[in-house]
């Protein structure tokens, strides 16, 4: 298997007693699609012991929930299916949790564990049966797909520690500047997370970003496209679906833009289905308020916040001139 022989790389790294200042970057495939674990992980959890899956069919959902289950054919499938493909889901994750224990067991055992920093963390999550759906979608924001895993282990950090507060996988660049005392030579907008690792809450007025989709002008962008690597390939591949329907449907795969806080979530879709939700009494994204009136106001607050954002991170200028004076 793939990912175990790239952590097998990694622990032997290990074993030869490094010297110098490392870093190994371990991207693992697991647990992406199709749902499959090996051995006794694929039925390590019972569909029956889980908590019931977020329902399909929900109304003011985006149009492209009921297209991709119909695309699919998921809309013929019943719900012991959606919580096998969870649990089994459940296991594959299961996998990873065993192979970063080895690494980190061939860390410690390298004597580099007291000046090595682990960051554990996931680029997206997946539907994995929730609203009756598989996989992820380009312009699809929810819970589900962008709240993902961040696990550091940093020497001298406080152990045991969880924040509660909002933070985004672009903090991991600012972190490790930070951790390596590299300033940084460009404008960015990440924030540093030492402090949450020294033990400090985080800010809970922050609010985080979340972008995706493309617009009708970069139909170079959707995937399914004949006659590139993109291709719609044979109709046996598995994501010729999703291809297809992005062909078919373009506006499906809008671009969507995502603010979410302690309490709330807005999905702005200029050409498509926004959502709003209430994260306190809602955590599942359940009910979507957007247009009702009595979510007017939040909904003038985040549209505000959203729209401050773009204008202050949508363009910067350059650091360095050259020598004539010019902008890099």
């Amino acid at each position: 298997m793939g990912d175990f022989a790239h952590v097998d790389g990694a622990i032997e790294f290990l074993k030869s007693k490094p010297q110098k200042p490392f870093c190994i970057y371990l991207p693992i495939i697991f647990p992406h699609c199709p749902y499959f674990a090996p051995g006794a992980w694929h039925d390590m959890i019972n569909p029956d012991d889980l908590p019931p899956l977020r329902p399909a069919n929900l109304p003011h959902k985006p149009q492209f929930h009921d297209l991709i289950r119909q695309t699919r054919r998921l809309d013929q499938l019943g719900d012991e299916v959606f919580r096998k493909i969870n649990a089994v889901y459940l296991g594959m994750i299961g996998v990873v949790d065993e192979m970063l224990g080895q690494l980190m067991d061939a860390l410690d055992a390298s004597g580099h564990a007291d000046d090595t920093t682990i960051i554990f963390f996931s680029d997206h999550g997946d539907w994995a049966g929730d609203y009756g759906l598989v996989e992820k979608w380009p312009s699809g924001l929810d819970d589900t797909l962008t709240r993902v895993p961040l696990v550091v282990r940093m020497p001298r950090g406080k152990a045991g520690h969880v924040v509660e507060e909002p933070n985004e996988l672009f903090d991991i660049m600012a972190t490790v500047l930070e951790l390596a005392n590299i300033p940084a030579g460009h404008t960015h907008f990440a924030r540093s997370l030492v402090p949450q690792l020294e033990g400090a809450a985080g800010d809970p007025n922050r609010a985080v970003f979340a972008e995706g989709g493309y617009a009708l002008h970069e139909p170079h962008c959707f995937e399914g496209r004949q006659g590139t690597d993109q291709g719609i390939r044979s109709p046996d591949h598995i994501y010729y679906p999703k291809g297809k329907l992005q062909q078919d449907h373009p506006k499906s795969i809008g671009r969507a833009t995502m603010i979410r806080t302690q309490t709330h979530k807005l999905i702005h879709r200029p050409n498509g289905d926004s959502e709003l939700y209430d994260l306190q009494s809602d955590p599942r994204e359940l009910s979507n308020l957007h247009g009702q009136n009595e979510s007017a106001m939040i909904l003038s607050e985040l549209e505000k916040r959203l729209l401050d954002w773009s204008i202050q991170t949508s363009d910067v200028t350059p650091w360095h001139e050259d020598p004539r004076g010019f902008p890099a």
